[in-house]
């Protein structure tokens, strides 16, 4: 396995897909983009990572019933060296937290946010 190099703060790191129907999203995004989609190691939960060149750069989750109303979206991260601090700045600047700062074990601490303008994206403070 290649060894992982945490992104630079402030990097676009990763893109992921909340999906109501993800067969249907892998079979959409495999054969537009020939895109090789590999369930993670990290977790048991359903959870394709999309691998392009070889290398992970994003990846695709079920939504359930837990989402409520949300449709199905993509998600951008931004790397960030810590995530606690970062949310912090995101609400003094305009921003808000929709979701944590939180845990995703093997993964790093993450937060769910959202821009003065709504666009939503997530910060990541990836592990050790």
């Amino acid at each position: 396995m290649a060894e992982f190099t945490i992104p630079k703060h402030g990097t676009i790191c990763w893109r992921e897909l909340a999906t109501k129907d993800i067969s249907a999203a892998e079979t959409f995004y495999k054969e537009m983009f020939g895109w090789h989609l590999e369930q993670t190691k990290v977790t048991e939960m359903k959870y394709s990572e999309i691998h392009i060149d070889g290398k992970a750069v994003g990846g695709m989750m079920p939504m359930d019933e837990n989402w409520g109303d949300a449709p199905s979206h993509w998600t951008a991260y931004i790397a960030v060296s810590d995530t606690d601090d970062t949310a912090e700045k995101i609400k003094e600047n305009g921003g808000s937290i929709k979701h944590g700062p939180f845990d995703a074990p093997g993964v790093g601490r993450i937060a769910m946010a959202a821009a003065p303008d709504g666009a939503n994206f997530a910060v990541i403070q990836f592990e050790q």
